[in-house]
């Protein structure tokens, strides 16, 4: 008897298994694909937040510090008024003027700090907006360069645009110039959050090896936590 053809059985072998092998290398690239696309957001997200609350942390930090002043002139307010209180009941014109002088200068302190302390606040608003404008303008640009892959899939993405946090700090009382706070739930407040979906299906010619429809809903979010006694950067890892 002849022994079989070996280099037919092996062509014939490879031609069954061809199909196989592509699908395979497909369902590689295509993991990879997703992996690299995933990256390639959760990096300009995470690197936009943490730059917003870096900047938006140092000016929570700068308002808690004036906490001390604001106590002082607080009680230096008090102090005038109840000296004007007690100069008004002497009838005295001399101690009334200068009771009203004293208590006028104090208030006058307690105004100047008070801008100093809006300053403070609208620049941390200012720099969690901007953060999450440029952040979501970066995400906004992934969406166009996710086409590098359309030699194997069809593509596409979108960003939901969200609203910009506002520094989470809040007075305590209604005087001229208050101490200030964070807010109890400052970690959800304050936190920079960006979402986006993109989907990638198989090009019609390689469906034949390949087939797939895949949908992905994604998020980040980044935020300040208290460190010591200075606010900084925080990670979030549940979703929104």
């Amino acid at each position: 008897m002849k022994k079989p053809n070996q280099k037919g059985f092996a062509l014939a072998l490879m031609v069954v298994l061809l199909p196989v092998v592509l699908a395979a290398g497909l369902a590689s690239y295509a993991a990879m694909t997703f992996l690299q696309i995933e990256q390639r957001f959760l990096y300009t997200c995470r690197s936009g937040g943490i730059d917003g609350q870096e900047k938006a942390g140092k000016q929570i930090d700068a308002l808690l510090k004036l906490n001390p002043k604001a106590t002082r002139l607080i009680a230096e307010e008090k102090s005038a008024k109840a000296a004007l209180i007690a100069a008004e009941m002497s009838t005295n014109p001399y101690a009334i003027a200068k009771a009203e002088a004293r208590l006028r200068y104090v208030q006058g302190k307690q105004e100047i700090l008070n801008l100093r302390q809006k300053a403070i606040v609208m620049a941390g608003n200012s720099a969690l907006q901007t953060a999450q404008q440029n952040t979501a303008r970066k995400l906004g640009l992934l969406t166009s360069e996710i086409t590098d892959y359309k030699s194997l899939f069809e593509t596409s993405a979108r960003i939901e645009l969200k609203t910009a946090p506002r520094l989470a700090v809040s007075p305590e009382g209604a005087d001229i110039a208050p101490t200030y706070r964070t807010d109890p739930d400052i970690e959800q407040r304050q936190a920079l959050v960006h979402k986006w979906q993109y989907q990638l299906r198989v090009q019609r010619h390689l469906q034949g090896f390949i087939s797939g429809d895949f949908k992905f809903k994604k998020s980040c979010a980044v935020t300040v936590t208290e460190k010591g006694s200075s606010w900084t950067p925080k990670i979030l890892r549940d979703k929104f």
